[in-house]
């Protein structure tokens, strides 16, 4: 067998790319078997050991020596790592389960090997031999929802640690050629040190992290391997709810499903990913929130399928009032945006799903030439509610049969800069409830990140959105809290009673230092147009909005005697709508210090002077909001100890308007390297004179805008218990305790809008409603995940009794497989099981 090893290593000056050449050796016998290469191929392989130090000390010598070897043959790329230390019983490990961090001695290897300095993947070993995988794309952003199939072997002796990887080239995406170059580096982070070495130098003063990697060079890959993964699973669940005295409702509500995931590589560069009914199983539970706010809760995407690749669809057209995407996946089977519409009323009982079925989705990622590519298509099902009245039983439609559709393209050139679009559309089928939903969505938008001087970057978007639908659906859209048509002291837009479409703009343009070790900064200017909607698809708090904001930052990230680094951060912020009303301005400064004995701390002050809230009264007039002052605190110990702690308060006041506290505390014990157990406590003091109640017409027909004093009071207990067993089999467990109570007096009335003084914007009111409130949750989630891996023996018996020609029709199945789609050795195992299940 041919095995082709890395020989020769190069050290470069500053500005060229460090290198290593890999050539072509005929080493006879060097045969892969499950165990690995032999150590006579890796002793005739030059070792590279010019590490230098990434943190804490930028540029200087590494405490500890590294090297690292590389070999390849037509299927696997091996790398061995040896990480000496002096005092090798310090080494820090912990048995996590895969893809969990943790203050541990760790070992990266990160290939670039499409080698267009923006994306690489990541493979990591601790001394345990967790595993970790992530994927790097536009050169400084990681996901690390990215999985591959990949194995390692790690080791300790008397001179330190090793780690042998091998990375199948099916995990890799590359263009196939005679002689193929590779983006490479290594990474070595010593725990106890808190230390992180790399070949070549990743300085964190760069512009860019990707684009630092040195390079493996003359690779004869003639052919890029296919690949083919199926990941079967199921899901059984256990619902307990108050039924309420409704009889559509089960107290107990057992669920069990089914479903697939797919892989498969269509080209060198795209992979087609691909699901039938996604898991939830994994997913961890929400938070549980009270919003007592005119907008929606924003929550973090969990899911696999749709966290894996996120990347690839990343489009820059962030906000300054929070979120702001284009694509938000969890749009894909969200609640039923219909559900409040089933009737109500006495002896009116009603039932609906939680979340709307995903009948599939598939998407295609990779790239082709110059151009990352990521399209995405997924359906979701027509749901029902169920409605019993006194007339009988019958069902009403909640949510339309829906697809979604994404597609995102982006060029990126050799000095980093880059441009590329986006286009999204929603169409909704057999749509029954289409006064309340609308037919139609779609957005598109270009971004661009030119790159001027190495160290600064005009970076910005520009995005439009057309909303369609019958008249009734797109009143209710542009009613809706990120709109707010109706409002009656609105000058630049009004209500357009019989509108089939809704349409807007949104964009923001951006010039900062993104590089150097002393100073950053950046400012901007951004726009969203009364009629900019994107959450059909994707995530918007509010449209009619024009801002400016300014951040400088002063860093010191060389040690010395006490601190590790130090930064001070100054912003300054203002935004407006399109009326010219000052929404709100300020700014603040805040600081962090992290110390040589791993500890960190960091506060910082703002203020900001009158604002003006025209979402105040949902939908009626706006009024103007108390001048506030706040203040946060935070502190970390050494996360490294058995015991580690996390503490944050933060504080303002709102003048006569009222003040809020948060506290907040995490204390994680490690009694064992495979054991950690967490428990969290959050606690939310808060007093608002002012908080909206409803909007009441009187039997004058006048409209009063209806507040009260809240005194409110938040508590919530995150616990976590996580055994690893093996580095395959790990136990989790997770719970979340909540209770948050609000009691309502001094009811007022929304009078002079505008007057600076609050006693005189809000009069007396008698209301007559009971908005006290007491809400109580428990949510849990706990997963048992184990990973299975053929045996070694069963997968050298398999290849012997091959060689043999004595192979039932099912090996001979397996073997044709792993020939045509290059599936690893595991995969090939676990194909081959099933077919003797079904044989």
């Amino acid at each position: 067998m041919l095995l082709v090893i890395v020989a020769l290593g190069l050290s470069v000056a500053r500005g060229a790319a460090a290198r290593v050449e890999a050539v072509s050796v005929d080493v006879p016998g060097a045969t892969h078997v499950v165990g690995g290469l032999t150590d006579d191929t890796w002793q005739r392989t030059a070792p590279i050991d010019d590490f230098v130090q990434r943190e804490p000390n930028e540029g200087a010598a590494p405490s500890q020596k590294t090297e690292f070897r590389v070999a390849y043959d037509a299927s696997t790329l091996y790398i061995r790592v040896r990480a000496f230390d002096t005092e090798p019983d310090k080494i820090k490990t912990y048995l996590t389960r895969r893809d969990d961090d943790s203050p541990s001695d760790w070992i990266r290897v990160l290939i670039d090997s499409y080698h267009d300095k923006r994306t690489a993947f990541e493979f990591a070993v601790n001394p345990s031999g967790v595993k970790q995988d992530r994927y790097w794309f536009n050169d400084n952003n990681r996901d690390d929802g990215w999985d591959a199939v990949w194995d390692v072997k790690v080791g300790r002796d008397p001179l330190g640690w090793t780690a042998e990887f091998h990375i199948p080239f099916s995990q890799l995406r590359f263009s196939a050629g005679e002689t193929s170059t590779f983006g490479f580096a290594v990474s070595r982070q010593i725990g106890r040190l808190n230390e992180t070495s790399t070949w070549p130098l990743l300085a964190r003063s760069a512009t860019g992290y990707v684009s630092s990697f040195g390079e493996l060079g003359n690779l004869g890959l003639a052919q890029s391997p296919k690949r083919l993964e199926m990941t079967p699973y199921a899901v059984a669940d256990l619902t307990r709810q108050r039924t309420s005295s409704n009889p559509l409702l089960s107290a107990t509500d057992p669920g069990l499903s089914f479903g697939m995931d797919m892989k498969y590589a269509l080209t060198p560069g795209l992979t087609l990913t691909a699901t039938i009914n996604p898991d939830f199983g994994q997913v961890e539970a929400d938070p549980a929130v009270v919003n007592l706010s005119a907008f929606e809760t924003f929550f973090a995407e969990r899911r696999p399928f749709f966290v894996e690749g996120s990347g690839m669809f990343k489009f820059d057209s962030d906000c300054m009032d929070g979120p702001c995407q284009m694509f938000y996946s969890r749009r894909v089977g969200r609640a039923p945006q219909a559900a409040g519409e089933l009737p109500t009323g006495d002896d009116v009982f009603t039932e609906s799903p939680p979340q709307t079925t995903i009948l599939g989705a598939g998407k295609v990622t990779g790239r082709v030439g110059g151009y990352s590519i990521g399209a995405m298509t997924a359906l979701t099902q027509q749901e029902f509610g169920t409605v019993l009245d006194p007339t009988g039983r019958y069902q009403q439609v909640v949510e339309p049969l829906t697809a979604y559709s994404l597609v995102r393209v982006r060029r990126e050139l050799a000095n980093q800069t880059s441009y590329g679009v986006i286009m999204t559309a929603t169409n909704r089928g057999g749509n029954e409830v289409s006064a309340e939903v609308p037919d139609s969505a779609y957005t598109g938008g270009v971004d661009w990140d030119l790159r001027i001087r190495r160290n600064y970057a005009l970076t910005g978007f520009l995005s439009g959105s057309s909303v369609r639908g019958t008249a009734a659906a797109i009143d209710i859209v542009q009613q809706n809290s990120r709109h707010y048509f109706q409002r009656p002291d609105a000058t630049s837009f009004e209500l357009m009673p019989g509108a089939t479409s809704l349409n807007g703009a949104g964009g923001r343009l951006r010039y900062g230092r993104i590089g150097g070790q002393t100073i950053r900064f950046n400012t901007e200017y951004g726009f969203k147009s009364p009629g900019f909607d994107l959450n059909d698809i994707g995530f918007l708090r509010r449209a009619d909005e024009r801002w400016t904001a300014t951040w400088f930052q002063i860093r010191n990230e060389k040690p010395g005697k006490h601190l590790r680094s130090r930064y001070i951060n100054f912003n300054y912020f203002s935004a407006w709508n399109y009326d010219g009303d000052r929404l709100f301005s300020g700014g603040n400064v805040n600081a962090s210090i992290n110390f040589v004995n791993n500890w960190s701390i960091g506060g910082g002050v703002g203020m900001q002077p009158y604002g003006f809230d025209d979402r105040l009264t949902r939908g009626g007039p706006g009024g103007l909001t108390e001048p506030s002052k706040n203040f946060w605190s935070w502190l970390n110990s050494d996360q490294r100890k058995m015991v580690s702690v996390n503490l944050f308060t933060g504080m303002g006041s709102n003048r006569d308007a009222g003040w809020w506290a948060d506290y907040e505390a995490m204390v994680t014990l490690r009694p064992a390297p495979a054991l950690t157990i967490s428990s969290g406590l959050r606690v939310n003091r808060a007093v608002n004179n002012a908080q909206w109640l409803e909007n009441v017409v009187d039997a004058q027909s006048l409209e009063h805008y209806a507040f009260g004093r809240i005194d409110q009071t938040t508590v919530g207990l995150t616990e976590r218990f996580n055994y690893t067993v093996s580095r395959n089999l790990s136990i989790q467990l997770y719970g979340e305790p909540f209770v948050s109570g609000g009691s309502y007096d001094h009811f007022v009335e929304l009078a002079e809008a505008r007057s600076p003084d609050f006693l005189a914007r809000y009069t007396p009111y008698e209301y007559q409603g009971s908005p006290d409130f007491n809400v109580k949750s428990f949510r849990t989630t706990n997963v048992v995940r184990w990973e299975y891996k053929p045996g070694s023996t069963l997968f050298v018996v398999w290849q012997q009794a091959r060689e043999n020609d004595d192979v039932p029709s099912g090996f001979r199945l397996g073997r044709d497989m792993h020939s045509i789609f290059g599936v690893p050795p595991r995969n090939v195992f676990l194909v081959k099981l099933a077919y003797w299940l079904n044989y």
